[in-house]
């Protein structure tokens, strides 16, 4: 297993790094590299940041651009040597060029393997520049590093609709939110309304409880009078129910603000973040469309290419990832082949697995995401009924594309 990726750069003697030869056996340069790859090398490669930065650095004015025309300039530059594609080349070898420097003296099996290594772990950007910067790595290496990038983009198009489908959702609440807003409004006022009632109705009261002071008093040499006595104490309760009634109101709206305020920051927040994800959406949409038209046309198979040619035959993969069901598909049906898929539960009895590996002609079942109940019976019924089974190490895409592009080989050998 390949370790130098989890090597830190600065780790790395300088009597390990290679010195490049002549021009025409070095590493690519930035505007020499194949057109459909300076696409994901600056959008993954480089950060939002670093690709202001260069432009900067060229003379390019970068006020008022928007992500994807800044995107689309950098990737328009590769076609020739520029000043721009030359920074560009410069910014990336500063990055990763320590690391690529190790990695380009590596046999290709021995790069391969230290691509799919860091390809897994997720930190593969200096690895993904050295590939496309080699000069000696075969089309088939190339073909495959491409994929893997391709089917890495697919899922994170999966991932952005089902973000985008979770911001519609809160979208819905926040118009939710404002509608209950402009009724807390409402109420609001109404109860200020009310509030002002209520204080002319206190004024009034305090206004009558003054005169009833002022009559108790003149009224207190007068003891055979309580029927004004009487009339001052209702008044009194009266003043105490009004006043507490006034506290009540003006507690209420102290608690109508603060859940107001609340509401309205939690709005602002899901607004920054529909436009935020509205955007990282669009660019995402145009660069992969634009990388998967260019491979497409550029490493198009013919009909005589065994490789990629699965002749029809069905394709079996037990367990896996579920939401991955649809890579697979697309992966066997662009190689020439059907699929058929069972998620590897046992819970209904062996029938109904039994009954899709009588029809398929290869069977993939990846071990690490299966029980071994589940892998005991794919192999005894593939022993039963004389069917290839291959019993995959991982689940990855890789793994299952190893075994379709060995059994096309396999196939052309003997024809």
């Amino acid at each position: 297993m390949c370790t130098l990726h989890q090597i830190a750069p600065e780790n790395i003697r300088q009597a390990e790094i290679p010195k490049f030869p002549s021009p025409e056996t070095g590493a690519l340069k930035f505007w020499e590299i194949e057109h459909f790859f300076t696409c994901p090398i600056i959008g993954m490669c480089l950060v939002h940041g670093e690709q202001k930065q260069v432009l900067k650095k060229a003379g390019i004015p970068t006020k008022n651009i928007s992500p994807y025309d800044m995107h689309e300039t950098l990737v328009a530059s590769a076609k020739t040597e520029n000043r721009l594609s030359q920074k560009v080349d410069r910014l990336l070898n500063h990055k990763y060029g320590v690391r690529a420097a190790a990695l380009y003296r590596l046999a290709e099996p021995d790069f391969m393997n230290c691509w799919k290594d860091a390809f897994e772990t997720g930190q593969y950007l200096a690895e993904f520049w050295a590939a496309v910067s080699r000069r000696d790595l075969s089309v088939v290496s190339r073909k495959e590093i491409f994929g893997a990038i391709h089917m890495a983009m697919h899922a994170n198009a999966d991932q952005s609709a089902h973000l985008t489908r979770q911001l519609e959702h809160l979208k819905s609440k926040a118009i939710e939110q404002d509608r209950k807003n402009k009724e807390i409004s409402l109420n609001r006022r109404a109860l200020e309304k009310e509030n002002e009632a209520l204080k002319r109705m206190l004024r009034e009261v305090r206004s009558s409880l003054l005169g009833a002071e002022q009559e108790k008093d003149r009224m207190r040499s007068d003891p055979a009078d309580m029927k004004m006595r009487h009339r001052v104490m209702e008044l009194e309760k009266e003043n105490q129910r009004l006043a507490a009634t006034l506290a009540d109101h003006v507690e209420q709206l102290k608690i109508k603000d603060r859940e107001r305020l609340s509401l309205t920051e939690h709005i602002a927040q899901i607004s920054k973040q529909l436009d935020d994800q509205r955007q990282s959406e669009i660019q995402f949409r145009n660069e992969a469309q634009e990388t998967l038209h260019t491979f497409i046309e550029m490493n198009r198979c013919d009909a005589g290419c065994p490789s990629f040619d699965l002749c029809s035959k069905r394709v079996l993969i037990v367990g896996g990832i579920a939401r991955m069901e649809a890579l697979y598909r697309q992966i066997i049906e662009n190689s020439g082949g059907v699929l058929e898929y069972h998620d590897g539960y046992m819970k209904g009895g062996a029938k109904q697995l039994e009954s899709s590996l009588k029809r398929s002609d290869i069977v993939l079942c990846p071990v690490n995401c299966n029980s071994h109940a589940a892998c005991s019976m794919v192999k005894n019924l593939g022993k039963k009924h004389n069917k290839p089974v291959h019993m995959l190490a991982s689940f990855s895409l890789s793994a299952v594309t190893q075994v379709i592009r060995a059994g096309g080989a396999r196939q052309a050998a003997g024809n």
